[in-house]
């Protein structure tokens, strides 16, 4: 039993150390995609930074940084369940819950200036770079973000 819990753990590791080398959302020239993560940081609090593929393609890594932690509370606490839903196809992706909890960071209180993530499930490899996606996390909605 225990030996489960170390091996999925590996791969939640092994899954978060694969992705490196991609650039970050607020690193792309495009002025509108700036305004609306703009707008998602007045509103939530939380500034998009990145979502990729990660895991041999296997996830899709969402990283946000809390920058208001009154506006980001709702975004971080764990009660709030959080999804990925692909425009082109309206198919939902979840986060994958292991033995140790979903995978996702989370916590009571946000913290500014810290990094959170979410991990959402790509199973069948469907998302791939260059999709528009909205993640939603409870009633936050980042929409489209294009995948790395």
């Amino acid at each position: 039993m225990r030996t489960t819990g170390y091996i999925t753990l590996f791969w939640i590791l092994l899954a978060l150390s694969l992705n490196t080398g991609c650039a970050s959302i607020s690193e792309h020239k495009d002025v509108s995609a700036h305004e609306k993560y703009a707008q998602v940081e007045e509103r939530w609090g939380v500034q998009p930074k990145s979502i990729r593929l990660t895991g041999a393609d296997h996830f899709v890594d969402f990283r946000y940084r809390v920058t208001d932690v009154g506006k980001a509370a709702p975004v971080v606490n764990r009660n709030n369940k959080a999804f990925l839903l692909d425009q082109e196809s309206g198919k939902v992706y979840q986060v994958p819950v292991t033995k140790i909890g979903p995978m996702r960071a989370t916590s009571q209180e946000a913290k500014e200036d810290r990094e959170y993530f979410v991990l959402f499930s790509n199973v069948n490899g469907e998302i791939k770079r260059g999709d528009r996606v909205t993640v939603v996390i409870g009633d936050f909605k980042a929409e489209n973000l294009v995948v790395e």
